[in-house]
């Protein structure tokens, strides 16, 4: 076996490095002449680089004088030659600092031209216009209502773990109707008291009895007395003339700590129908509203009580809020009614037809060839009025009272404006057939 080690050494000193592989080529020298071969084309090249810089440089600048003088060859036509830019200085022969502005710049408009002074929001999101009655600024209705805006707290006892007894008390707002001192506010904000009490404006607090409360409309009447003190008072306007955009202010005791606060915004919707939490239809508004100004007034720009707020949060059972972010206020036409009977009785007795209704949607009706529009009664309650009546399930309500029907929000409006033991008539469609009833309404 071969061990000898191949030798890749260069060998002595005289020997070329030219090629170190090949003991053929140890005595060849490089070529000499390769090194200035590629030194003269990169001094071509650069060379080159220079002389077409040049030019483009003498024609850039021919091509600009010829712009700027004219054409070079002599040619006179003025319509041929571009316009001339000329510097002018003013009459008074010393030249400008600050050039004028061009026209296509706009002017500078500053915060003082930007205010208005006489800026009412009232103008721009007024009510229907009402004989008689004049359009108020925010401050003006603050100044004029506020008196009669009340703070409502409420002591309650609630029972904790192991049997403890808690007192605690519940903020709300409410807002005084009659000089003798009847106040009104939300029924939730006075559930469950030991103890209310009101405080005014300037601070004064009087212990309130509480007249009457319907949980139904959540609407309940209280009574201060102010030992022959004429009370401050709020006027109720006509919530059937108020139109979605208009203004609505309200003003009450956000968080119990902040009595007095007023805010405005607009009317976002009217008729809201809220399933299965009352039985009114409600106003809707984006005013901001916060618990504690439950129970307080909404206004609209005439100064007007149009609607009670009411901020109680909704649960459908689900343990998530129905209504979060969005205030509704109770139409002031559809609590007074309430508000009478509580100061006369007590109480407040509702109107009932003992059916359970749905309103119809059009392919609905179509598909089980139903009358549209109108109120599917699902169910009638035995010894009803409705059952007295002959009304069965299947029937479709179609006209109350000689108004048309068709959403249970209409319904029950029409029925709630009448009293236990008033006579109601229905028309409504069976099989095809318009049939109609008389209905003797019961008590709830």
């Amino acid at each position: 076996m071969n061990n000898q080690t191949p030798n890749y050494d260069s060998g002595s000193s005289n020997k070329s490095s030219y090629d170190p592989y090949s003991s053929n080529f140890h005595n060849q020298e490089p070529p000499k002449k390769r090194g200035l071969a590629i030194l003269a084309i990169v001094a071509t090249v650069l060379a080159v680089a220079i002389l077409f810089t040049g030019l483009n440089l003498l024609l850039y600048r021919f091509v600009n004088n010829t712009y700027r003088d004219g054409n070079s060859n002599g040619d006179s036509n003025p319509s041929q030659r571009p316009p001339a830019i000329q510097e002018s200085e003013p009459s008074g022969g010393t030249a400008s600092e600050d050039p004028p502005p061009l026209e296509t710049e706009k002017p500078v408009q500053t915060e003082n031209n930007a205010m208005n002074p006489n800026f009412s929001l009232a103008e721009f999101a007024p009510p229907l216009p009402q004989e008689g009655k004049e359009l108020l600024t925010i401050p003006e209705l603050t100044e004029k209502n506020s008196p009669a805006t009340v703070a409502i707290y409420t002591n309650i006892v609630t029972q904790g773990g192991f049997g403890v007894v808690q007192q605690s008390t519940v903020s709300g707002s409410g807002f005084i109707i009659t000089e003798d001192g009847y106040v009104i506010t939300n029924a939730h904000v006075i559930e469950d008291h030991t103890a209310v009490y009101v405080y005014l404006e300037d601070n004064s607090r009087y212990e309130a009895v509480v007249v009457g409360s319907d949980e139904y409309a959540d609407i309940a009447v209280l009574k201060i007395e102010g030992d022959g003190v004429s009370f401050p008072t709020l006027t109720f306007g006509d919530s059937d003339l108020i139109q979605v955009g208009e203004l609505a202010v309200a003003i009450g005791n956000p968080t119990g700590q902040l009595r007095g606060t007023v805010t405005q915004g607009i009317i976002s919707a009217v008729k809201r129908e809220l399933t299965g939490s009352t039985p009114l239809r409600l106003i809707q508004t984006d005013a901001a509203l916060n618990p504690g100004n439950s129970g307080g007034p909404l206004f609209n720009a005439y100064g007007e009580v149009i609607g009670i707020n009411q901020l109680k949060i909704l649960d459908d059972g689900s343990g998530q809020p129905t209504i979060q972010g969005i205030s509704f206020a109770i139409p002031s036409n559809a609590a007074i009614p309430i508000i009478e009977n509580l100061i006369r009785t007590g109480t407040h007795e509702w109107p009932m037809l003992g059916i359970n209704v749905i309103a119809l949607e059009a392919f609905d009706a179509q598909d089980n060839d139903l009358r549209y529009p109108g109120v599917l009664i699902v169910s009638v309650e035995n010894g009803s009025a409705a059952s007295v009546a002959g009304l069965q399930a299947g029937d479709v309500i179609f006209e109350a009272e000689g108004q048309p029907v068709a959403s249970t929000g209409e319904l029950n409006e029409i029925k709630n404006m009448l009293n236990v033991g008033d006579s109601m008539t229905l028309k409504f469609e069976r099989d095809g057939e318009e049939m109609e009833a008389t209905l003797i309404l019961q008590k709830r």
